[in-house]
Formats: structure tokens, sequence, C-alpha cells
């Protein structure tokens, strides 16, 4: 009896354990483990949380469909060169050089290219803008809000002088150690504690006092203040837009997919997950 047991755990060994299998490639576990582990805490920082079950369920399923959609971009003539992937790399913050994440980088800008060619002739007229928004007004519901104008400077003297340009009402030029950010609407309720305080009672042309950061110094001008209600289309329409074609893109790529899923067989094995 313990001459077999030996014997299949040795079986088991020399056959490492498969959590899928796409037209007769195997993926295994150990494959498995090394993408999952460097997308989870290179692609997404979430070193701070372990994972769940659930999450390397949902990964899996997206790396047999980066296995399949790098087979079928070979089909399209499409491939990625390592100048782009460490490139890409680079402009996404990600420094390390481990072979699993540029695979898993290549594989993300060659999904990037099959979706721009596919979905290139995706467009959104004018008429659906105005049904999404009539439909959904109350999606566009925002409670008070001020338009801050935002400074940041890398220290105090700096942040003073700013200060003192923006109480006679003019605009500091950016300048080394000096950036300034675009007018933005803010919710008053969302803003933190701090800013609230500093920038109280929310009337036009309030300047803050510089505050603190890790960074350096913020300076805060109230530009702008408005009641809460539906933000009217003019403002949203880009915003409307851009879920319009990303809702259209998903229903034209899930098609596409389908299709394509067709020509392939595919097995999973989510019960070998660890």
């Amino acid at each position: 009896m313990n001459l077999l047991l030996v014997l299949v755990s040795l079986v088991s060994l020399a056959f490492p354990k498969a959590v899928a299998e796409v037209n007769g490639r195997v993926i295994t576990l150990q494959e498995f483990e090394e993408a999952f582990n460097i997308y989870w805490e290179e692609i997404l920082h979430f070193s701070g949380r372990k994972p769940t079950p659930e999450d390397r369920r949902e990964f899996l399923y997206e790396y047999i469909k980066s296995i399949i959609l790098r087979d079928v971009a070979r089909d399209m003539g499409i491939d990625v060169e390592d100048s782009e992937v460490r490139e890409f790399l680079k402009r996404t913050g990600r420094r390390s050089a481990d072979p699993v994440l540029i695979e898993l980088a290549r594989s993300e800008l060659i999904v990037k290219e099959i979706t721009s060619l596919l979905l290139s002739s995706v467009v959104v007229t004018e008429g659906e803008i105005r049904a999404y928004y009539i439909l959904n007004r109350r999606e566009f519901y925002m409670p008070d809000q001020v338009k801050l104008l935002r400074v940041l400077t890398d220290d105090r003297k700096k942040a003073e002088k700013v200060y003192r340009s923006l109480k006679e009402g003019r605009i500091p030029e950016p300048e080394e150690g000096v950036i300034v950010g675009k007018e933005r609407w803010f919710s008053i309720q969302a803003l933190p504690k701090v800013v609230r305080r500093r920038i109280y009672p929310y009337r036009v042309g309030k300047v803050s006092r510089p505050i603190k950061l890790d960074t350096g110094y913020l300076i805060l001008k109230v530009t702008g203040k408005r009641k809460a209600g539906i933000l009217p289309l003019e403002e949203v329409r880009d915003v409307v837009r851009r879920k319009l074609l990303q809702i259209k893109r998903q229903e034209v790529f899930r098609e596409w997919f389908r299709e394509i899923l067709k020509r392939y067989k595919v097995e999973v094995y989510t019960e070998n997950l660890r």
C-alpha cells in the first residue's frame, strides 16, 4: 500500500497540476502563480490586501483570454516590439524587469491594438447622448460645489508668495517648484476637513493659507460656487459620450470574442487553484 502511495506521488510530481488548457496548450499551476503574483503586486499594487479565491479565478479567465488574443493577434499580423513594452512599463510606473511582467505588459498592449482596430468605427450620436442624459438625469446630481484653483509649491517661502499673488487677484506663473493646476469643481462634502476649514465660508475669491503636505504646500482659491442640483448637459456631454462609447465597445468586443471562442477548446480546472 505504501509503495502505491509513493508511485502516485511520483506520478503527481512528473505531471504538474494544470489549471487550464487552451487548444491543448496547458497552463500549469506554477505558470499561473508566477503570473498572478506579478499581476497582484506589480500591476494592481494591492500587496497590502490578500487576494481572495474569486480574485484568482477572475485572473485565470483573463489570463486565458490574453493567450487566445495573442494567438489571434499573430493571425492578424499584430505584434509589439520589446522597445514598446519597455516604454509602456516606464510610462505606467512599473520598474520591474521581471520576464513575466514583461509578457503581461506585452499582452496588455496587444489587446489594446486589437481593440483599437476592432472598434475604430464605433461612434456615439448626439441623439444618443441626449437620450441617455434625459433617462439618467439622477446620475448627474451633484451636492453643493466649489470651483478651486490649486497651486502646489515645494517650500514655504514660495507658498507665501503664491498666497499673496492670489489674494491680489493674480494667478502665479508656473516655475521651478511651483505647479499651477487647472480649475476644477469639487463637492464640498467630499473635500478633506482641513481643506473645508481653510476655504470656509466658500465665498468666491477666498484664498486658503498654505496647507502643509508631504510633497510641499498647497494653496487654494475659490473661483466659483454652485448649489446642489442636476449638472447641465453641456457640462457632462463628454462624460456621457465616453460612457456610451465604453458600453458600445464592450458589446462589440464581447460579440466578436464570442465568435473567436468557437475556434478554441478551453478547459478550466479551478479546483486545482490553491
